[in-house]
């Protein structure tokens, strides 16, 4: 729409005769040598006649002369400013406008040189450990996690031997959803869901692999986002050589730095 409007206005400008600053200017130098060349032309027209009408006259002639010679010379030097006035204008707007490009090009270079390509070069959110949870964990000990911490939407789950390792992150929706007990550890929820179709066609795509992938910091961001576009995967999780989770990240994230 806001194409078709600027076509019409551009057209309708051309239709009324509307004319650009620079049309402007180019119009009013040219009326102004017309006017230069039309005062000069008068003035050795009313020379020519006084020469004529004091010829007889040796004193009239010689100063008609002097004056003809003094009149060309002074408006020959008004005739250089001026041009050298209005060319060096345009040749400074020129030269302004090649630089601006100039360094609009250099800047987009520049831009498309220090892209970020690596996972550690990204600002990431720091993981919370306050916010993660063992196989143990029931699911009342998630849903206070949840209510205290509002704007978590996925649950990280570490591994059943305590070394910190990230082994699962699980969507919020369990456990805000009645399908489970309060008392219910987290591993059989889980087991639940892999297992029972039911809760698998609700809840399957809200844990494992089809959910989060994890990442080195010196994986490429173009595979990491590319393994999630493959997955469907929603969130992302910065592991240290350890295993251990750093940082967390979305799909949308990565998505925002590779535009």
């Amino acid at each position: 729409m806001s194409n078709g409007k600027q076509s019409a206005s551009s057209e309708g400008s051309v239709a009324t005769g509307l004319t650009s600053p620079q049309s402007a200017t180019g119009k009013l130098a040219f009326w102004l040598v017309v006017m230069m060349l039309g005062v000069l032309f008068l003035l050795v027209l009313a020379l020519v006649f006084i020469a004529r009408w004091g010829s007889h006259d040796g004193n009239i002639l010689e100063f008609s002369k002097w004056t003809l010679s003094a009149l060309l010379g002074a408006f020959g030097a008004w005739i250089g400013a001026g041009a050298a006035y209005f060319f060096g204008r345009e040749n400074l707007a020129e030269s302004s406008r090649s630089t601006e490009a100039a360094l609009r090009i250099q800047q987009e270079a520049l831009r498309g040189a220090l892209k970020p390509e690596r996972i550690r070069e990204l600002a990431f959110t720091a993981m919370n450990k306050e916010f993660m949870f063992n196989p143990n964990a029931i699911k009342k000990n998630v849903a206070d996690g949840l209510a205290k911490y509002v704007d978590y939407w996925w649950v990280p789950v570490l591994d059943q031997a305590g070394k910190g390792i990230l082994d699962d992150v699980i969507h919020a929706r369990v456990f805000w959803d009645t399908a489970f007990t309060d008392d219910e550890p987290i591993s059989r929820i889980v087991s639940s869901i892999d297992t029972d179709p039911k809760l698998k066609a609700t809840y399957g795509a809200l844990h494992g692999a089809s959910f989060f992938v994890k990442a080195a910091p010196d994986d490429r961001i173009a595979d990491v986002a590319d393994n999630m576009n493959k997955s469907g995967a929603a969130v992302g999780v910065i592991v240290d050589e350890k295993g251990k989770p750093t940082y967390c990240f979305t799909r949308q994230n990565l998505l925002t730095v590779q535009k």
